[in-house]
């Protein structure tokens, strides 16, 4: 059997016993801490072990990201730190990555207090597409991180002034994070008034 045909299996099962240990615990009766988010993030549980055999190597990947984001909503960090670094080689294999997949390195970056490779995935995202949302969300999340008050205005500034152009793109990323871009928009105009 080839190495990287090999290192490819061994991944998979780790995934696999990763995610069954995963919904194990949540079964066992493990209550949700409802600590709010540094960052926005996705919300809901992944219902029941998945059968990770039909799941494509991004859809793997977007499971545990999912499962690291849903555990750091709850405030259990011991999880997120555990799933965060599986999630993190899951994207790491799969290439290129479009900015929906960069967004959640990066958010996932951000909550585990990697703030350099956060920023380099904000530039990512903004190299083709530079008044994406999801980018801006995340540099106001690192600014927050870092206590950069600063940036934080800059960027919740540049959110509303791309919002209305933005979100009138239709980009996939923007309807699978619908509520957390909203949830941002509304928190924002909370904090300035709409400016």
């Amino acid at each position: 059997m080839p190495l990287p045909v090999f290192v490819l299996v061994g991944f998979v099962i780790v995934v696999v016993v990763a995610i069954v240990a995963y919904n194990a615990g949540r079964s066992a009766g493990s209550s949700s801490a409802g600590g709010a988010p540094l960052a926005p993030g996705m919300g809901g549980t992944p219902a029941g072990a998945p059968d990770i055999s039909s799941l494509s190597p991004r859809e793997q990947a977007d499971r545990l990201f999912e499962i690291v984001m849903t555990a750091h909503e709850q405030g259990d960090f011991g999880r997120v730190s555990q799933f965060a670094s599986m999630a993190l080689q899951a994207y790491d294999l799969l290439g290129p990555l479009d900015a929906d997949a960069h967004y959640h390195v990066g958010l996932m970056s951000a909550i585990t207090g990697n703030a350099p490779e956060a920023l380099a995935r904000v530039d990512s995202i903004w190299s083709t597409a530079p008044n994406h949302l999801l980018a801006t969300m995340l540099r106001n999340s690192v600014a927050q991180m870092e206590g950069d008050s600063a940036m934080v205005v800059e960027s919740q500034q540049k959110f509303l002034e791309d919002y209305d152009t933005e979100i009138t793109t239709d980009r996939l990323e923007y309807q699978l994070h619908e509520r957390a871009i909203e949830n941002f928009r509304a928190r924002v105009e909370g904090t300035t008034g709409g400016m």
